[in-house]
């Protein structure tokens, strides 16, 4: 961002009205990602009281909030390289959403690649060898909440992307509007199509995979024999939630960003300069736009919720570092 757009900025900031800062302010995904952080650290400050985890798979846990670090720290680097440091307003930039599920998904591909049971394993009777699945952990209704939040997003990625246009030879990445009853060309916008949509179809899947393959591996490997059965089921309900918001937090940010592009590339009105001089104004002709007005509403929303989610994770994982060396002299548990 060059001095003279600071500067065009200041003066709009200046004859703008106080919503229209705010609204502008909630445009931004920096903004978003600093709301976020500070509504997640409130929370952790009201849940100061409750338990910052138990003493099983404290390491595991430790490592998905260390994951969420990486990804909060890569989506917004990407976002003041792109933005503010470096020139692309020429370049497409297709891993724009793409970039933030991909990260998740290696890290919980890490995460569960090397899990295996470190101590000796508890003795085979018919609670420990019931068949488990990549369901048997976690919360039920994030799982469904995350397979819902991962088809309305490839749904709004197929219509933006069937929206689209492509300028030139290549994927489509950009929308004529039409202006009704005015003889002028179409107006042609930067817009969420195909180029965008197919990295992050691709995210997303490699997401869900990646969420799967680290819940199975949480929950199928055996159980130690020198800890309580119901403590080491309670400590994999707790890794297995901590990776399911960790994908939640992911999408919203996404789907946010998504939406939020859509609503910033869409033109709703024009004015024309008459042949008496005077200004006429018309309405454009803007494909699927109460999808497109009404996400660009919850697309910051939707932003603020994920980075909450994300460093709600990071401060837990904080919490659980500083608590260890309280709880490392307490009695190691034995098996019931």
């Amino acid at each position: 961002m060059n001095p003279e757009n600071l500067w065009n900025m200041w003066n709009r900031m200046l004859q703008a009205s106080p919503w229209e800062i705010v609204w502008g302010l909630l445009s931004s995904p920096v903004v978003c990602a600093a709301l976020g952080v500070a509504l997640a650290l409130v929370v952790a400050r009201v849940r100061r009281g409750s338990s910052t985890g138990r003493t099983v798979l404290r390491e595991e846990r430790v490592a998905v909030g260390a994951i969420a670090l990486v990804v909060g720290v890569v989506w917004i680097a990407d976002l003041v390289l792109r933005g503010y440091v470096l020139d692309m307003s020429a370049t497409v930039s297709w891993w724009r959403f793409a970039l933030a599920p991909i990260a998740a998904a290696a890290g919980m591909a890490i995460w569960g690649a090397p899990l295996r049971t470190k101590v000796p394993r508890r003795t085979v009777d018919a609670t420990s060898i019931a068949r488990r699945t990549w369901t048997t952990f976690g919360s039920r209704p994030g799982i469904r909440i995350l397979l819902a939040l991962m088809a309305v997003t490839a749904c709004v990625v197929v219509v933006f992307g069937q929206t689209s246009a492509a300028l030139e030879p290549g994927v489509a990445a950009h929308v004529a509007l039409d202006v009704p009853n005015v003889d002028a060309p179409p107006i042609v916008t930067v817009f969420p199509g195909w180029a965008y949509g197919i990295p992050l179809l691709a995210g997303v899947v490699a997401l869900a995979a990646a969420v799967v393959f680290a819940l199975h591996r949480n929950a199928v490997r055996p159980f130690s024999d020198r800890v309580r059965l119901e403590a080491q089921r309670s400590g994999r309900s707790d890794a297995a939630r901590d990776l399911v918001t960790l994908a939640l937090a992911v999408m919203l940010v996404v789907l946010g960003g998504l939406l939020h592009m859509a609503r910033s590339s869409a033109v709703t009105t024009m004015t024309v300069m008459t042949d008496s001089g005077a200004e006429a104004r018309h309405d454009v002709s803007l494909p699927h736009a109460d999808l497109i007005l009404a996400g660009g509403f919850v697309a910051p929303f939707l932003q603020i919720g994920g980075c909450m989610l994300l460093a709600l994770l990071v401060v837990r994982a904080i919490g659980l570092v500083r608590a260890r060396p309280r709880r490392s002299a307490s009695p190691v548990e034995v098996p019931a």
